[in-house]
């Protein structure tokens, strides 16, 4: 059996760790935030996000923990830390990611619709002309036959005009 923890140097356990739950949390959203949420991503992130967990959690364990070994309340604290991160600050954080990518792209934007778009269309129209003229210049040739297509009449070895 282990030996006793006192509750003090358990609690400071837990509060690392939730540290740490929160810190896998920020690196596994930026990851996707940066790679897409497409499934085969998710899923490489999410083998990752649990390999670094437990890395993370053994190495803390040896390294800082007073007891030296990985617990429930470091398994917990963890846990806490990665849904404290999800389900509270993460919507928020989203909020204001897309506020700052709507600010960042402001300026793509302006530019894009009193430059290029105005262009687009001036040069659009130039198109569409000439590909009218071509379109009719095909049709009149289509039209124009010189001569009636001869036809094949059956048994016979004759033409008929």
């Amino acid at each position: 059996m282990a030996a006793h923890v006192p509750e003090a140097l358990a609690l400071a356990d837990a509060l690392c760790c939730l540290g740490l739950g929160l810190l896998l949390a920020v690196g596994y959203d930026a990851a996707r935030w940066l790679l897409g949420g497409s499934r085969p991503v998710c899923f490489v992130l999410d083998l990752t996000v649990f390999a670094c967990a437990a890395v993370l959690l053994h190495s803390f364990a040896a390294g800082r923990s007073y007891s030296g070994v990985v617990r429930w309340y470091m398994v917990a604290g963890t846990v806490a830390g990665l849904w404290g991160y999800f389900f509270v600050l993460a919507p928020g954080l989203g909020t204001l990611r897309s506020l700052a990518e709507w600010l960042v792209l402001l300026p793509v934007r302006l530019t894009w619709i009193t430059a290029v778009r105005p262009v687009g269309r001036l040069c659009g129209r130039r198109l569409e002309r000439t590909r009218e003229k071509l379109h009719s210049a095909v049709v009149k040739r289509q039209t124009k036959q010189l001569q009636k297509k001869a036809k094949v009449l059956y048994n016979s070895n004759q033409y008929q005009v």
